[in-house]
């Protein structure tokens, strides 16, 4: 059966956007989109669904989640990076079975409530496969890996590997499994290197942490420093002498199906070279701001013409999963970065956060805009009660008045995954699930 999605504003992305406009949906593809009265009377039996006061655009594309970090909000604030990492780690041992599940299951729901259809995940532990399958999420999850200076890589890509067939298994066809190493300053040069001929035999995709903080370039050059010190009893650091862009060059990792989260300390070559390779960047400003790491120079690598899409990370460090607010930031920090009102617009800033991330993770030619014969991955943003529901410009109205609250739904596939008339008891459930293990990790 054919649905129809109509609403005062839709944002197609990439084109015009129309007032009074519809999608149809058949079979999770878009079939029609257009005015309401074209997409209607081209499908006369459609069901239909009126949005109202509201504007219909592209579910989002969340390039870097940790959903399993979902309820660590506000841990280890002020630390500098180093520190903050290592109180981090400390608090994981005090979870009990079927927290990190908990956890995992109330992230993946924020994020649909936060509009986002795909994701991007670093896994510790794996429970985000099942996590964002079972909650109808389309995207990647790759599998964390770590080891350190004077450790053989064999058993950790044999393990790695054993995890990733076994997280398969529970994988819906919406989610792909691949490998995350975890960062430079976590995993040595020889470890990458197992680890991406793996990935290379096996077609999997590849997410590491690079570039994020000072202190990473300084581990990583000499293995010294904080970060260093920090992560000693994790996985010592192998200094390579390289700043950490230049050892992902000389290992082979700037090419495409690799995710580089972060890279706040990079210059303007730096970003030439990704676009070159042509892997993708995760652009975190929200991770980056609360802690310390810095503004990364979103427009050098805009004007290198990398592919770069917007990653809330995790409430780790971001606070939650609301992917409007990691938008406003991303606007905010670029604009006063490079102290230009334009140096980002709320135009270019949807694009990073929809087809700029879908093509960061090779998704482009299936979502990420409203067109017909792409995937029916949808959302609409309710405008009732805002400032912006007295329309001059759509994407300036969705852009600054978006959020988990005010999303109506959000369709992945062609099934509505989120309602928010229906969904607010299963946000409290899950709520309620995951308390638990916030408390056992605050350790009261």
């Amino acid at each position: 059966m054919t649905e129809v999605y109509a609403a005062d504003h839709v944002v197609p992305v990439g084109v015009a956007p129309l007032r009074g406009g519809a999608v149809a949906v058949r079979d999770g593809e878009i079939v029609a989109v257009g005015s309401r009265a074209e997409v209607l009377t081209a499908h006369p039996d459609a069901h239909v669904e009126e949005l109202g006061a509201a504007i219909l655009l592209p579910a989002l594309v969340n390039v870097h989640t940790h959903l399993e970090y979902a309820s660590y909000g506000g841990f280890g604030d002020g630390l500098t990076f180093g520190p903050w990492i290592a109180d981090h780690v400390a608090r994981r041992p005090r979870l009990e079975p079927g927290d990190v599940e908990a956890i995992a299951a109330l992230g993946a729901l924020q994020n649909l409530r936060s509009g986002v259809g795909t994701i991007a995940d670093a896994s510790f532990a794996g429970a985000s496969v099942r996590a964002a399958s079972e909650a109808g999420l389309r995207g990647i999850v790759d599998i964390e890996a770590f080891g350190g200076k004077g450790q053989d890589p064999a058993p950790t890509v044999e393990r790695t590997w054993e995890r990733i067939q076994a997280h398969r298994a529970e994988a819906s066809a919406l989610i792909r499994v691949g490998i995350s190493p975890h960062a430079p300053y976590t995993v040595t040069p020889a470890l990458y290197r197992a680890l991406d001929a793996l990935a290379r035999a096996e077609g999997l995709s590849i997410i590491t942490h690079v570039a994020e903080s000072k202190g990473e370039l300084e581990a990583i050059a000499s293995g010294t420093g904080p970060v260093a010190v920090a992560l000693r009893d994790l996985a010592e650091v192998e200094a390579s002498g390289l700043h950490p862009v230049d050892l992902m060059a000389e290992l082979g990792l700037l090419r495409p199906d690799v995710l580089l989260v972060h890279m706040v300390q990079i210059t303007p070559e730096h970003a030439r070279m990704v676009a070159a390779g042509g892997a993708g960047i995760a652009h975190c400003p929200r991770s980056n701001a609360l802690l310390g790491c810095g503004a990364a120079p979103l427009a050098d690598m805009l004007a290198a013409g990398v592919h770069v899409g917007i990653g809330t990370d995790s409430p780790a460090s971001a606070v939650d999963f609301d992917l409007w607010d990691e938008i406003r930031t991303a606007i905010f920090t670029a604009r006063s970065r490079e102290a230009l009102p334009d140096a980002l617009t709320a135009h270019q800033a949807l694009e990073l956060a929809t087809i700029g991330g879908a093509r960061a993770l090779g998704y482009g030619d299936a979502i990420g805009t409203l067109e017909v014969g792409k995937r029916a991955d949808l959302t609409a943003i309710d405008l009732v009660g805002t400032p912006f529901a007295e329309v001059e410009d759509p994407i300036v109205s969705a852009v600054f008045s978006g959020s988990p609250e005010r999303t109506l739904l959000t369709v992945v596939d062609g099934v509505v995954r989120y309602r928010r008339a229906t969904d607010e008891g299963r946000l409290a459930a899950a709520l309620a699930a995951a308390r638990p293990a916030r408390t056992r990790m605050i350790g009261s």
